[in-house]
């Protein structure tokens, strides 16, 4: 079981869990996912945080409905997935590392070269 503690609202690491297994392909286009019931026995969370989950997945176009068997994976989720997180790195986690980067010391050309390279200490 992946860890679910930290700062981060428990809907929104699950929200995570299930989109990462989407993207590992998991879970592929039209299939079936982890039901609420599911969630909330494998993740020990209540059932409405398991629904919250399941309603923004399904809110965000990632899963839909596939009447009397539950909860699917539509055919667009990955790029959905993909330019959410794209944007958040860019948005986010790039202006973070860079920040950090000069409090370091570590010049953008440094930084630049690691990156590349695949050397990130």
């Amino acid at each position: 079981m992946r860890e679910i503690s930290g700062d981060k609202p428990i809907y929104k690491k699950l929200i995570g869990i299930i989109e990462d297994d989407i993207l590992n392909e998991t879970y592929k286009e039209d299939e079936i996912i982890i039901s609420t019931t599911q969630i909330s026995k494998q993740y020990e969370v209540n059932s409405t945080t398991a629904m919250k989950t399941i309603s923004v997945l399904k809110e965000n176009g990632i899963i839909y409905k596939k009447r009397g068997i539950g909860m699917a994976v539509t055919s667009n989720s990955r790029s959905i997935i993909l330019s959410k997180r794209k944007m958040m790195f860019m948005d986010q986690l790039l202006p973070e590392l860079i920040l950090e980067a000069g409090k370091l010391d570590i010049s953008k050309k440094e930084l630049a070269t690691l990156i590349l390279k695949g050397e990130l200490y």
